[in-house]
């Protein structure tokens, strides 16, 4: 029997929600998408900083050294860096209705030790009965050490905890343990996790939304299951390449330029040859076709896709590559600039999920105000922003679960749901 749920911070609890402020800086920068994220976090001082041996400022430092930067600019982007942060008020909803039910709460964070002062001057320390951050251990997660620290403090066994974090790796590191894990992909399927583990929390209830005049779909994680990311263990050891190469390889800041036309096909498959050490371009397309040898069509969701097409305005909104569409049709005989109103390629508008500047041209094409549009991505993040626009969301962890709840909304059957 579950007695203890443990929540991570950064992606669950607390999430950027509004990238706005960041992208501002990026630009003034000259820094690509996300850069200014992953340079704060990607430091020397941060890595230190979550073991307890930096401090905030030790990083602020580094990042200064990093960027032409006054002080009174260091002062300001210091400022912008967390604006656009969201507390998750509904999560922490759940969370006191699980201590009501006498349910121990546990956090479990890799962050710096100013982490500890923040819950206090939010105000919630008092919801966990137990918090542990890494600088105060002196270990991150998924190192087993921990975990074990966080389940000594809750006084409960393995099997006796669910553990909560938006980052794979740690979920299963805290399986390994023998505890309960669930990768967070929004507060809908998380309550049903809850649920479905026994926990005293009832499932959500997803209720009919009036005046809906259009649905906008994902590509990768909705239409298309994205199967080849379960294959990235085993091409790491074919090529001969350290544990995590390939994802930051494939999705990492050459990516996010490709995905918004920033540069080249060409430019990026080079990169990728280098990354990789692939010998030549042509071993470079040979890996794209092993690597994506799986990749379809969901069969339900194209369904539903044309039977919603004519009752609503139907749009396809995707961070891909330049040619996606060429590419679709000539791999699945599928043409999305014909099967759906409105198709919108991060690549070819120069914009990318979750800035929401793509959200509102594809209003804008579509014809309809945020309110009158529902958004399925697999993304919490896309969602996320979606949201905060004012668009009505569904966080999609499976294409079944997603058409349900869509059929919910708009109040009638839809084709493909099961």
């Amino acid at each position: 029997m579950i007695r203890a749920v443990i929540f991570d911070w950064g992606g669950v609890l607390m999430r950027n929600m509004d990238i706005r402020p960041r992208m501002a800086w990026e630009r003034r920068l000259g820094l690509p998408p996300n850069g200014l994220t992953d340079l704060f976090f990607g430091t020397a001082a941060w890595e230190r900083a979550e073991r307890g041996e930096a401090t905030i400022e030790d990083v602020w430092a580094e990042v200064a050294r990093s960027l032409p930067l006054s002080p009174d600019d260091l002062a300001a982007l210091k400022r912008d860096f967390w604006a656009g942060d969201r507390l998750d008020e509904g999560l922490l909803e759940i969370i006191r209705a699980l201590r009501r039910k006498g349910i121990r709460i546990g956090f479990l964070s890799n962050f710096s030790a100013e982490l500890a002062r923040l819950l206090t001057d939010l105000g919630i320390r008092k919801l966990f009965d137990a918090v542990v951050i890494s600088a105060e251990v002196g270990a991150t997660k998924p190192d087993p050490t921990i975990y074990r620290r966080a389940l000594e403090q809750l006084h409960v066994a393995p099997e006796e905890a669910l553990f909560v974090d938006d980052w794979r790796p740690n979920v299963e590191a805290a399986q390994q343990l023998g505890m309960s894990g669930v990768r967070f992909r929004g507060i809908v399927s998380l309550q049903r996790a809850l649920a479905a583990a026994g926990l005293p929390i009832s499932p959500p209830v997803i209720q009919p939304v009036p005046g809906i005049r259009a649905v906008i779909f994902d590509w990768g994680g909705v239409l298309s299951p994205l199967n080849f990311l379960n294959r990235s263990l085993h091409w790491e050891k074919r090529l001969g390449l350290p544990a995590g190469t390939l994802d930051r390889a494939l999705w990492g800041p050459e990516w996010k330029l490709l995905e918004i036309g920033a540069i080249s096909q060409e430019e990026y498959d080079r990169y990728l040859m280098s990354a990789l050490h692939l010998p030549d371009w042509e071993a470079v397309q040979q890996f794209y076709q092993e690597y994506y040898a799986d990749d379809g069509l969901d069969t339900d969701v194209v369904a539903a896709v044309r039977h919603l097409r004519g009752q609503y305005r139907v749009a396809l909104l995707t961070n891909a590559f330049p040619g996606h569409a060429e590419s679709l049709r000539r791999r699945h005989d599928f043409d999305p600039r014909a099967e759906f109103d409105v198709y919108v390629n991060s690549a070819e508008v120069g914009l990318a999920k979750p800035d929401p500047a793509i959200y509102q041209l594809t209003l804008d094409r579509l014809g309809v105000r945020p309110a009158e549009a529902v958004f399925i991505d697999d993304h919490v993040r896309n969602t996320d922003a979606a949201r905060l626009l004012g668009m009505h969301t569904i966080t999609c962890t499976d294409p079944q679960t997603a058409l349900a709840d869509l059929a919910v909304m708009l109040g009638h059957a839809v084709k493909g749901e099961k």
